[in-house]
C-alpha cells in the first residue's frame, strides 16, 4: 500500500483529500487551488510530532502530490 491516498472529497464538489497513512495525516484542499485551501489534520489517534517533523511530512505530501497528481493540484 502506498504511504498518500489520493480521494475525491465526499464532502466538498471539487475537493480532494490526500491521506499519509504512516502518519495518520489528512490534507483537504479544492481542485488547482492546493497553495490557497489546503488544511491539514491530524487523525484522532495519531501522537502528534514535534514541529519541525510536522514541517518535513507536509512537505513530503507536497512533494509527492506535485510528482503524482500535477493534474488535481494546479
Amino acid at each position: 500500500m502506498s504511504r498518500f491516498v489520493l480521494q475525491p472529497s465526499k464532502q466538498q464538489a471539487d475537493g480532494w483529500v490526500c491521506t499519509d497513512t504512516e502518519n495518520g495525516i489528512v490534507c483537504r484542499f479544492t481542485a488547482h487551488k492546493f497553495n490557497e485551501t489546503s488544511k491539514m489534520t491530524f487523525l484522532e489517534d495519531v501522537e502528534q510530532p514535534d514541529a519541525l517533523a510536522i514541517a518535513r511530512l507536509m512537505r513530503e505530501m507536497g512533494d509527492w502530490l506535485g510528482e503524482n497528481h500535477k493534474d488535481v493540484v494546479f
